[in-house]
């Protein structure tokens, strides 16, 4: 895995890598370079390397897992089949995705990749959400709203130390997905 998807999954293996001497986080390669490759340029051993990575491991399966799941207002699923209408998209679902730096993102597409899975609203059937699970890995069991004029995450409060309600799109409150579609 690339060292920045590592970090998108597990943000809080910021602090291990550190540990391990391994400033990855800030290093223009994380987006390029994998975890190994980086490790072998830092002059890893291959004990080094497996220590690592079994120390990743545990801190991903110690991390508690959200439900595969999103769930779509129908305020959302009506905003975004007018935003579908308006843009000639109505074919389409919306892809509900992290960015390489873990930043939550929405996009249409035609289809869901062959990992995604789809969710709709059932009084409005025809829009339709794509989730892949690394993205459910961070936002499941996220309902997605649309209030005071843009999209809302709202992801469930029970979950420790993840983010909760009212996370509106990573991109900021310039990005295409909230403010364009106003």
């Amino acid at each position: 895995m690339r060292v920045l998807e590592i970090l998108a999954l597990l943000p809080e293996a910021e602090k291990l890598l550190a540990e391990y001497g391994l400033h990855c986080f800030h290093c223009s390669q994380n987006a390029t370079e994998t975890l190994l490759d980086g490790c072998k340029s830092h002059g890893f051993s291959d004990e080094d390397i497996g220590d690592l990575i079994t120390d990743l491991n545990e801190m991903l399966s110690a991390k508690p897992a959200r439900p595969q799941t999103l769930t779509l207002t129908k305020d959302a699923a009506v905003a975004l089949q007018k935003i579908m209408e308006t843009e000639g998209k109505i074919d389409h679902g919306l892809c509900v995705g992290l960015d390489e730096a873990g930043g939550f993102c929405m996009e249409f597409q035609h289809e869901p990749t062959s990992d995604d899975k789809t969710f709709c609203n059932n009084e409005v059937p025809s829009v339709r959400l794509f989730a892949s699970p690394l993205a459910l890995s961070r936002i499941g069991g996220a309902m997605i709203d649309f209030r005071e004029g843009r999209f809302k995450l709202d992801l469930p409060a029970d979950q420790a130390g993840l983010p909760t309600a009212n996370v509106a799109c990573s991109c900021g409150s310039a990005c295409a997905c909230t403010e364009e579609r106003k």
